[in-house]
Order: C-alpha cells, then structure tokens, then sequence
C-alpha cells in the first residue's frame, strides 16, 4: 500500500502527467478568475505545493512546504476533511488573522479535500483571491467535478504502487521476493562503496526442513516459514533487507558498523526464532547461518550472495556431522 504519510511526488512523477494536474489548476483559476490556485500535499511533516498558478508571489508560494503547525486554510480544509469557502476573510473573525489574509491579502478562499481511494486526505485543491467573491452552486459543482479527475489519478498511483509491492513481496511469507533483494542490496552496496560502509550478507537456511514437511505437512512447513520472517523483520533494523530467495533459504543484507558483532546478530535470530516457533507450538528448529562482507571494492550482490551461501553449507554440514556424531 502507498504510504499515505509520504510525498506523492519529487519532481516530475512516473505515474501520472503532473502536466495535467497543472492544466487543470490553469483551468480552474481562469474560470473562476482567480489569481491564485493550488493543489497541496499534507502530510504530518507539513504541507507542500504540488502544483501552482499564479499572478505575482504570496509567502505561501515561496515556501512550498510549510511545517504542519503553520495556520493556513489549507490546513483547516485537510484536518476537516471538509470544504471550505470563505468570501471575505477581513471581516471575518475566524480567519482575519491568518498569515495569509494579513500579509498575503487573501480576500477569499475556496478549499477542497482530495482523497486517496481508500478515504484519507491526500490534500487540497484550492483558490485564493484577493478581492470578495461570490460562487455559485453551479462553479462549486464545477470545481468538485475537476477535484474527481484529481483523485482519478491518485487512484492510478495507488494502485501502481500496490501492484509494485505484490511484484516485490514472496507471497507466502511478505518479505522480499528475490528479483526484489538483488535489486535493493545492489543498491546498497553501491552507497557502501561510496561513502565507505560495511556491509553484510547472512544466508540463513532452516535445518532439517525437508523432514518437517514430510512429517508433520507443508502447512506446518509455511507457519515455520512464517515465524522466520517476522522473526527477521521484528529483531533486525528497518533498513536492513529482509527476502526469501526459495524454499527455505532466506537473506539478510545490512550496514554494520562492528564486524565483531556478527556473531552475536546470528545468535539473536537463532534464539529468537526458537522462542517464536515455542510460542506457536511448531516443533523446535535450528538455523545454519553463513555470512560474507563487502571488501571495500565494486562488486555484485551475486557474489557476496555466494559467499554466504558457501559459509552457510559449510555450517550445515558441521551441524549434520555433530547430530550424525549424537545418534
């Protein structure tokens, strides 16, 4: 799902055309002869112009996001969720002292919300005027009509950006898939190399796996599956990258300040994990974990991935010879 609380957009979009999100502000404005118009994002980090037309600048219009404790319409019209039109804000005690009245000389104010699909405010799609206006029933239709194409649109992004998530998540466990790991990791490990950070790789493989299918069936199997990967994403950091390449194998790649401290991270997944398959009632399961580092000089996330995956079958195959050495 679209993160309701992030910025929609950063510079020119690749969903939608912003081109015309800003014909239809031209649109509005000229229509309703209106020197001003605005589409807003509002967020809780504050409020940002998305899209803009206007004659000559405002305070508003040179400071395009705004914290959210600053007073404005807009912010009325978000926090509602409520249309608001105001037609002579200086002689109107509930508005007469916004910045935007006093310094800017907003006579008059015509805000929108618009909606994400599910409900949520996105923003405003709002008209300011400097001298007192008088709107009919039929330009408020008008203007609301307009505001649907707008929310048209959103409805496009979040449905891109749902699909994107379903393209990038293993099904069965919601972490990773792992055409999505190798993308992001990469990513990763090109910002390690230039800025001169460790990273690391952990290939974790559940020990005797194949026999808990075959003994207690493949819906145990998944819920051990499962476990994993809330284990995963709830004792390590949210920017390390968590996937599930196949099966039962599973990665990890993170920024480490301490190599030392390996160690005691694999120990923690181990310990945790037995605790949560405990918790569930699933029988008790062991991890063989191997790890590998960045050395410092351009490489692929394939080959880091290989060297963990060679440390974790060599710590598989200790684990078979010590349980063999037990019967």
């Amino acid at each position: 799902m679209f993160e309701i609380d992030k910025w929609a957009f950063s510079g020119i979009d690749g969903q939608i055309s912003l081109h015309k999100w800003q014909k239809t502000i031209d649109l509005i404005t000229g229509l309703f002869s209106a020197p001003s118009g605005y589409i807003v994002q509002a967020t809780s980090k504050g409020y940002r112009v998305v899209i803009r037309n206007n004659e000559g600048g405002s305070n508003f219009e040179t400071n395009p996001i705004l914290p959210p404790q600053t007073p404005l319409f807009c912010k009325y019209v978000a926090e509602n969720n409520n249309t608001l039109y105001v037609n002579n804000a200086s002689n109107n005690d509930a508005w007469n002292t916004l910045p935007e009245v006093v310094e800017d000389g907003v006579e008059s104010y015509l805000g929108l919300p618009i909606h994400w699909p599910e409900g949520e405010v996105f923003g405003t799609l709002c008209l300011k005027d400097t001298k007192k206006t008088t709107y009919t029933n039929e330009y408020f239709e008008l203007i609301e009509q307009l505001r649907d194409l707008i929310e048209d649109d959103l409805a496009l992004i979040y449905s891109y950006e749902q699909m994107r998530e379903i393209a990038m998540l293993d099904a069965l466990t919601n972490i990773y898939n792992r055409r999505a790991l190798s993308l992001l990791a990469q990513q990763k490990l090109n910002l390690a190399l230039r800025l001169g950070f460790d990273v690391c790789c952990l290939f974790i493989d559940i020990n005797d796996f194949k026999k808990l299918n075959d003994t207690f069936g493949h819906e145990v199997g998944d819920k051990a599956l499962i476990i994993l990967a809330d284990t995963l994403k709830t004792h390590l950091r949210d920017a390390d990258i968590v996937g599930r390449i196949g099966g039962d194998e599973f990665v990890v790649v993170m920024q480490v300040s301490d190599k030392s401290k390996i160690g005691y991270i694999m120990d923690k997944i181990s310990t945790e994990y037995s605790k949560a398959l405990l918790k569930e009632d699933v029988c008790d399961l062991s991890l063989s974990i191997g790890y590998s580092f960045t050395d410092k000089q351009r490489q692929s996330f394939e080959k880091l991935l290989n060297e963990a995956d060679r440390a974790m079958y060599k710590n598989k195959q200790a684990y078979k010879l010590a349980k063999k050495a037990q019967l």
